[in-house]
């Protein structure tokens, strides 16, 4: 629902946030992509949270914006409650977001950017000597069979075995008779 900015009071007395920076970057971005986030107000149209960004559009020269609408009831905690969670529980991106968002922005420019005859003619060329992706075969269904136990009818026990007797072994006294012996 958009309201007519003008219609929004702005309580700066009871407000928490009294220096709001630097909003050229905030401009700019509202101008570029437009206002991705509403304004709060509530039921009477005072601002709950969003003085940033309708300051931002108010210095467009907008004369009217978007805004989401609170029933408080004139509930002072409330209103203060949601301003600082408006404002204190949120993240940044971490410095390795930031790098990735850039990496994201030139991937996609570089997709989007029209190539050359040349460029063009490299890619295909190149495409003859790169590999190409193989597409991976079915992996094979492995079946398992598990065998039947056998009744009891049907075992077979084991003809038991006789022990094997362990081969005689000659003591040294009878090499030494053998060879005297042999001489």
């Amino acid at each position: 629902m958009k309201v007519a900015i003008s219609e929004i009071v702005v309580e700066e007395a009871v407000r928490i946030r009294k220096d709001i920076g630097d909003l050229e970057v905030l401009q700019s971005s509202i101008e570029k992509v437009g206002l991705i986030n509403p304004v709060l107000i509530d039921e009477n149209n005072n601002l709950i949270a969003g003085f940033r960004r309708l300051t931002a559009c108010r210095n467009l020269g907008w004369p009217e914006i978007e805004v989401t609408v609170v029933t408080l009831n004139g509930d002072q905690i409330k209103m203060l409650d949601v301003e600082i969670a408006e404002n204190f529980f949120r993240k940044d991106f971490t410095p390795e977001e930031i790098l990735a968002t850039e990496k994201r922005r030139q991937e996609i420019l570089e997709q989007q950017r029209e190539k050359g005859f040349f460029e063009k003619f490299w890619a295909w060329l190149k495409s003859f000597f790169l590999p190409q992706p193989q597409v991976a075969p079915e992996k094979e269904k492995v079946v398992t069979v598990e065998k039947p136990e056998p009744d009891e009818e049907d075992k077979i026990e084991p003809e038991p075995t006789a022990p094997q007797q362990e081969p005689e072994t000659e003591s040294s006294e009878e090499i030494d008779q053998k060879d005297r012996e042999q001489k």
